[in-house]
């Protein structure tokens, strides 16, 4: 069975997917060409464009959540422990949502 769950719950999207050996996290990354130093307008399609990259390879899901919750605590704007655990308990509640758990 293969993964490909997206998961909006962070300030970057990210998504899951899995092969038959691993399950990868992927990020979402939005490319403006024309901020490359290569950039050639006669060349090149100046259209901004969005691409996953692998960012971390997991071998189980309990895993995925774990990397995802401590990327999650690093990104927090939160200023208190109590607003950091309301994160933190509604991140894994959206987490057991898309994986139905």
């Amino acid at each position: 069975m293969t993964l490909n769950i997206e998961i909006n719950a962070l300030n970057v999207d990210h998504r899951i997917i899995s092969d038959a050996m691993q399950i990868v996290i992927q990020r979402k990354h939005t490319i403006d060409p024309t901020k490359s130093p290569t950039f050639d307008t006669t060349k090149h399609s100046a259209e901004i464009r969005t691409e996953w990259r692998d960012w971390k390879y997991c071998g189980s899901i309990t895993q995925v959540c774990d990397v995802l919750l401590k990327q999650r605590i690093l990104e927090s704007d939160a200023t208190t422990l109590r607003q950091l655990r309301d994160e933190i308990v509604a991140f894994r509640r959206r987490i057991s949502d898309l994986i139905g758990d």
